[in-house]
């Protein structure tokens, strides 16, 4: 009970950081090109992960050729793919609207898992999906669900829905590289793999550039170090244990954390709809997270 407790409370707090990379990666969007941001925050990651890994017995060692498949997989899909339409859609359209679309993802994990995967997803667990989407739909609109269909369907949700199905592809596949390495070094080795596939994507567009000043690298390591090191071990360990669709499920607190964070840090006022659905989003992951009987 004490290691559940304290694998949700990892979770959870991943979400939280996971938020915050909304407010520090809007300031350094600003200042830095796509791809150079996503290289370095990889790269910061990769090294703090193989840090990591140096510390575990035989944690150095190359993956076996049977693992490469799913390590390449694991970085095209959440490492590249992700990067690349996450921001491209974010410039496309705005931030609240972004998230209201990659609510979509516990759906669509648990929907795909239950297809591809043949995991049994159960009427209780449905039910606290369709919670937690609706707390999140509530939290985006403020309230106002109309708000939802208004702009349609551009080229911007296209791309954070692609996005939605990198991150959704990343999810199952982890636990097919865990079969042949730990959580730590499957994860480590496709943070590298990752890395340097938009670090020769960056060179190759001209778009890389060494980040200046302790601001920069300040929050190229709150990406790195926190966001998607730690994160990263964080969820793929909430995978190997709980599985992918009760682990995604996680996911509906990243925009009730940053609703909070604009609350507390930048004075924003908290209405109605924000506490309502921050409700209904934590009722829908204690619903999902049951154990079965």
């Amino acid at each position: 009970m004490k290691s559940s407790a304290r694998l949700y409370g990892l979770l959870v707090l991943t979400m939280a950081i996971w938020a915050g990379t909304f407010v520090v990666g809007r300031v350094l969007a600003q200042q830095l090109p796509t791809l150079s941001l996503a290289f370095w925050r990889f790269a910061i990651a990769a090294l703090c992960l193989f840090i990591l890994l140096a510390r575990t017995p035989g944690g150095l060692t190359l993956p076996p050729p049977r693992a490469w498949p799913w390590l390449l997989g694991l970085a095209l899909s959440g490492v590249y793919a992700y990067n690349l339409l996450f921001f491209a859609g974010l410039a496309e359209i705005p931030a609240s609207r972004a998230a209201l679309l990659v609510a979509l993802n516990p759906a669509l994990t648990a929907l795909a898992s239950a297809l591809l995967l043949r995991h049994p997803i159960g009427a209780v667990r449905w039910a606290g999906l369709a919670l937690s989407l609706i707390g999140v739909l509530t939290v985006v609109s403020h309230g106002d669900w109309g708000q939802i269909a208004a702009g349609g369907v551009g080229r911007g949700e296209i791309l954070i829905f692609g996005c939605c199905l990198s991150w959704v592809s990343y999810t199952l596949l982890s636990r097919g590289a865990m079969a042949y390495l730990s959580g730590l070094a499957a994860i480590a080795w496709a943070a590298l793999t990752g890395a340097v596939l938009l670090g020769l994507t960056a060179a190759w567009r001209t778009e890389l550039v060494w980040p200046v000043g302790l601001a920069q690298w300040g929050g190229l390591g709150y990406f790195g170090a926190l966001a998607t090191a730690a994160g990263f071990v964080w969820y793929g360990e909430g995978i190997r244990v709980l599985g992918p669709a009760r682990t995604i499920v996680f996911s509906n607190l990243v925009p009730v954390f940053a609703v909070l964070m604009g609350v507390l840090w930048l004075g924003e006022s908290l209405y109605w709809s924000g506490a309502l659905g921050g409700l209904l989003v934590v009722a829908g992951v204690a619903l999902t997270n049951l154990p079965r009987r």
